[in-house]
């Protein structure tokens, strides 16, 4: 997967801004994002149809890109091809909601000590669930990421 292309595309899609009053707060603003993307994906695993899922697992992947572009950690989530393989060739979950709970855990770690190690935990149980669990593949990711944020007219 591309994420340096990932994270450029990201860069020019305008936040959500779920919490406008938080301007002067970007950090605040775009871990808050995140949070609520992972949640609104993990809302729609096994209830939505697969292309539903697809849009909010990438939704959730520009939430992590905002994080990453915002404090200047993108290059901490590149992954080697190698790196991706062994993400998507390890075993299916056995509790989705253990990996919601430990996304979320993971995400406010990273924000409440600030401490980016905890961001590439979240993110390689992001991409590790997006990968074995959903059984997307990176070309999937990439197209939907793409038909989202660059093809809109």
């Amino acid at each position: 997967m591309d994420i340096t292309k990932l994270a450029k595309i990201q860069r020019q899609i305008e936040t959500k801004n779920t919490f406008q009053n938080l301007t002067s707060e970007k950090d605040e603003l775009v871990y808050s994002e995140i949070s609520i993307a992972v949640a609104e994906l993990f809302n729609k695993v096994g209830q939505a149809d697969e292309t539903t899922c697809l849009k909010a697992y990438c939704k959730a992947l520009a939430a992590f890109l905002g994080v990453a572009n915002t404090k200047k950690w993108v290059y901490l989530l590149l992954l080697t091809l190698e790196q991706e393989e062994k993400l998507a060739s390890k075993w299916r979950s056995r509790s989705v909601a253990t990996v919601y709970l430990t996304l979320q855990q993971q995400i406010l770690k990273a924000h409440l000590e600030r401490r980016n190690e905890y961001l590439v935990r979240a993110w390689n149980i992001f991409i590790k669930f997006g990968l074995t669990d959903l059984k997307y593949s990176p070309e999937m990711i990439e197209n939907c990421f793409a038909d989202l944020y660059m093809r809109k007219s």
